[in-house]
């Protein structure tokens, strides 16, 4: 069995107009909720502090090259304990379609058991509605995260509508759940 966390970067500025879109930074908010999600995931499944793990611990973060993925995925990493080379870049994950994300799955390096990656919407939701088995995932909004199983021993055979959802986490629902915890990580409206 391997295990794909697939997570959309978290929410990033727009305050600065002629910044290419490849060097936008996370915004306040996203400098909230990627810790908040990444806290939540470490305790709540990777076995952090006291409780015990339901899934193995990442062996690999890989992320989009991107300012607001790569910042994400390196707060993420803080926060679940793990050293900095297990994160890893993927330009091929910069504001990558579904059918390219796939490809990078395929060629991940077969002895990880768990590998996470940090990308951009559309295809980052795409990706996730297409290789989920029986699962609908609606939205995924900022600093959403998508766990999945995948039946199969090799990354290679990854296929579309093989794999089963394990948790579909969002900023919002966290801060809905737990408020005295989570305050202040996605926006009230609760449009993400």
């Amino acid at each position: 069995m391997k295990y794909l966390t697939v997570i959309r970067h978290a929410k990033s500025s727009w305050d600065q107009p002629g910044l290419a879109d490849h060097d936008r930074a996370l915004n306040e908010r996203g400098r909230k909720a990627a810790p908040a999600v990444a806290a939540f995931l470490n305790k709540t499944y990777f076995g952090g502090g006291d409780a015990q793990a339901l899934l193995p611990k990442p062996d690999r973060l890989v992320s989009s090259t991107a300012l607001r993925a790569l910042s994400t995925a390196q707060m993420m990493r803080e926060v679940i304990s793990l050293p900095p080379e297990q994160l890893l870049l993927d330009s091929r994950l910069y504001l990558a379609e579904a059918s390219s994300i796939i490809e990078v799955v395929r060629h991940l390096d077969e002895s990880w058991q768990h590998v996470v990656l940090y990308g951009h919407n559309p295809g980052m939701h795409e990706f996730a509605e297409r290789i989920l088995a029986r699962a609908h995932v609606a939205k995924m909004p900022t600093c959403s995260t998508v766990i999945m199983a995948i039946p199969t021993e090799f990354w290679g055979l990854a296929e579309w509508g093989m794999a089963q959802l394990i948790g579909h986490i969002t900023p919002r629902a966290l801060e809905r759940r737990f408020p005295e915890l989570y305050a202040g990580i996605s926006r009230a409206d609760g449009e993400d």
